[in-house]
């Protein structure tokens, strides 16, 4: 794929806006209001699209299954694991709790349910946080969409074989449906029951492959798309509104369209806008910044930052979580996706 597009940009844009939602909610400061400009759903479907888009392609050009896992799981496992078992360990100098308690069953319940990806089973760490403006706020509330990314990738080689055998248009096309009709169906027992659980089971797989495999399919799709021009930015662009405001009238209208003109708007911007140059010069460091400042936000409310100094707070947030992303992708990420290719020597006649 050519190189000059915006993708790195929108994955950096994305991760600065859930971060600035979560700087709002967590810290509960109201002259911080003005990063509300933010949108949370936007923001993570704009995660999933490029997913869809950029492990659909991995898939598709990677000639052995067992490469394609092992390319998947390097790129987010070794980095995520590193930050669940760090912020188990380091929990224990702000706990409430002495030590002796602190790691204790919940620490290792704590532990293995996160290790697993199974993080609303255990999201609290023992005497972490309990005195922060959000009550019952999970240790890092970032992490739930890891497993829904996991999950994508094990059915991307399923969703490649059948469009090979069957054509894109379908199987991406009926994936889309029943994923929206799984949404819309959870969320309507969610509404009428009144019970917030059904929330959490719409907005896990395969609800998320309404984003995912419109992504896939603006990948088969890319040289078209690109040729649509400005046109295909008008067309999502007004699409997109329209969602908005059938979010609020013709609720199951917009579930349908909203992902569909949101995926128009990301591959506009990543191939038809000017390219903006290379954001990864000194590392891709959107993953780190997704998984690493949930915990930061909290640590810095708990110390009392945001209180004493809102924008200060900010200003310390993005330094800290900024240099920790870069040390994770160098290294962690780096080092885990880099691998030696063999050398080809020759043999003398």
């Amino acid at each position: 794929m050519n190189r000059h597009n915006n993708f790195d940009l929108l994955r950096l844009i994305a991760a600065a806006g859930v971060m600035a939602l979560h700087v709002v909610d967590l810290s509960r400061e109201p002259s911080l209001s003005f990063l509300l400009w933010a949108d949370t759903k936007i923001a993570l479907s704009i995660f999933f699209i490029i997913s869809g888009y950029l492990v659909y392609m991995s898939c598709e050009r990677t000639p052995s299954l067992g490469e394609y896992t092992s390319k998947r799981l390097r790129r987010i496992v070794p980095a995520y694991a590193a930050v669940v078992v760090v912020c188990a360990f380091l929990g224990c100098l702000i706990s409430a709790l002495p030590l002796a308690t602190y790691f204790g069953k919940a620490w290792v319940q704590y532990l293995v349910a996160n290790l697993s990806f199974l993080n609303f089973l255990q999201p609290s760490l023992p005497g972490v946080f309990v005195n922060n403006p959000m009550p019952g706020a999970p240790v890092n509330g970032a992490l739930w969409t890891i497993k829904v990314e996991l999950m994508f990738y094990a059915v991307v080689p399923v969703i490649v074989w059948l469009s090979r055998r069957f054509g894109h248009h379908l199987v991406l096309g009926l994936g889309f449906i029943a994923s929206c009709v799984w949404w819309g169906t959870f969320v309507h027992l969610a509404y009428s029951t009144g019970k917030g659980g059904f929330f959490e089971v719409a907005k896990q797989m395969p609800g998320q492959l309404m984003f995912f495999l419109p992504g896939a399919w603006c990948y088969c799709e890319r040289d078209r798309l690109r040729r649509l021009g400005w046109r295909l930015g008008a067309i999502g662009i007004a699409l997109l509104l329209l969602a908005y405001q059938w979010d609020q009238t013709h609720p199951t209208f917009g579930v349908f369209l909203y992902p569909l003109a949101l995926s128009a708007c990301v591959s506009w911007a990543a191939h038809n806008l000017p390219y903006l140059g290379s954001v990864t010069r000194h590392g891709d460091l959107s993953y780190g910044i997704y998984i690493l400042h949930f915990p930061v936000i909290q640590t810095l409310v708990h110390f009392g930052v945001f209180k004493a100094s809102p924008l200060g707070g900010v200003a310390l947030l993005l330094l800290v979580v900024t240099s920790l992303a870069w040390a994770c992708w160098h290294f962690i990420e780096a080092p885990m996706l880099w691998r030696k290719k063999p050398v080809l020597q020759t043999v003398p006649a």
